[in-house]
């Protein structure tokens, strides 16, 4: 099947964590894309920063466990509103915009949960999230009509599910934006199709 999409831009946050719960407000720390050209079937860019946390500045041990991103590792970089910023003029550089490219993320935590509580935690709050950020595509669905499965794994499942190798460490927001291109490749090859299969609407504050 084919879609009106051109690009794909595989997104996949990391965030402020603990082992009960998250710190609260939760925070981006970690902003990576990887561009996928759809009718081509390959990663033509990618885009990754990190992010500075604003209200909880110190990562937990349990946080730094699971990604690999240290305190001292965002401790200098941008804060959310610079970095988002930056990420809004790549997909401009790209001549990517809502009717040409659509996020694919694994799962609806990423933009459908964290982006609008990001937003709301940023001072002073953002208001206005382009349109391009409030619609998406959820892989799993995708993985669920081509495997013919009523329930999609987690992104370690879907690479066994298709015989790929995991590149790099899961968890860590660049690599796993890696991983799910080449899951989003191998399930286009297969027939899967490009759709909007969630928005929210803006704005959150």
């Amino acid at each position: 099947m084919c879609s009106d999409f051109t690009h794909a831009v595989v997104l996949d946050f990391e965030a402020t964590c603990d082992e009960q719960a998250p710190p609260r407000p939760q925070e981006v720390i970690e902003f990576p894309s990887v561009l996928v050209d759809v009718a081509a079937r390959e990663i033509v860019d990618e885009f990754t920063a990190f992010v500075r946390p604003l209200h909880h500045p110190q990562l937990t041990e349990f946080c730094t466990a699971l990604t690999s991103i240290r305190s001292e590792d965002v401790a200098d970089a941008e804060l959310f509103r610079d970095v988002f910023a930056r990420h809004q003029a790549w997909l401009t550089r790209h001549d990517l915009h809502e009717r040409r490219a659509i996020a694919v993320t694994c799962g609806d935590w990423d933009l459908g949960r964290m982006l609008p509580i990001q937003c709301a935690a940023v001072e002073p709050p953002i208001s206005t999230v382009p349109p391009f950020y409030a619609r998406w595509h959820n892989l799993k669905r995708m993985f669920c009509t081509v495997m013919h499965r009523s329930k999609a794994p987690g992104m370690g499942g879907m690479l066994n599910a298709l015989k790929l190798q995991l590149v790099g460490r899961h968890h860590r927001g660049v690599d796993d934006c890696r991983n799910l291109a080449a899951i989003l490749v191998a399930l286009l090859e297969a027939g899967g199709s490009l759709e909007v299969t969630a928005e929210r609407r803006y704005p959150p504050t």
